[in-house]
C-alpha cells in the first residue's frame, strides 16, 4: 500500500514540474490573475499530454505496480487540486499580511 502511494506521489511530482512551468510561462506573459485556474486544467493537459506522447512506457511501469491508469490520472489530478488549494492559501496570507 505504501509503495502505491510514493508511485502515485512520483507519478504527481512529474506532472507537477511540468504544469508549473506552463503556468508560469502564461503568468510572465498574461499576469498572476489566471494563474490558479490555468494550473488546475490547461497546465495539467499539458503535462498529461506530454506523458501521452513522450513518456509512454511509464504507464507500464505503474500498471505494473496495480495502479490503473484512470485511477492514477484522477489522483494526480486531486492532488493537483489540493496543490492549488494550499497555494491559494499562501497567496492569500502574503496579501492580507503585507
Amino acid at each position: 500500500m505504501i509503495r502505491k502511494v510514493n508511485n502515485i506521489f512520483e507519478f504527481f511530482k512529474s506532472t507537477l514540474v511540468i504544469n508549473l512551468v506552463v503556468c508560469s510561462i502564461v503568468v510572465l506573459l498574461s499576469g498572476f490573475d489566471y494563474f490558479f485556474i490555468l494550473f488546475l486544467s490547461f497546465g495539467f493537459l499539458v503535462s498529461i499530454g506530454f506523458k501521452e506522447l513522450y513518456r509512454k512506457n511509464e504507464y507500464l511501469f505503474y500498471s505494473n505496480n496495480g495502479i490503473a491508469k484512470i485511477p492514477l490520472l484522477l489522483l494526480s489530478y486531486f492532488l493537483t487540486f489540493c496543490t492549488a488549494v494550499f497555494l491559494g492559501l499562501v497567496v492569500f496570507l502574503i496579501k492580507k499580511l503585507f
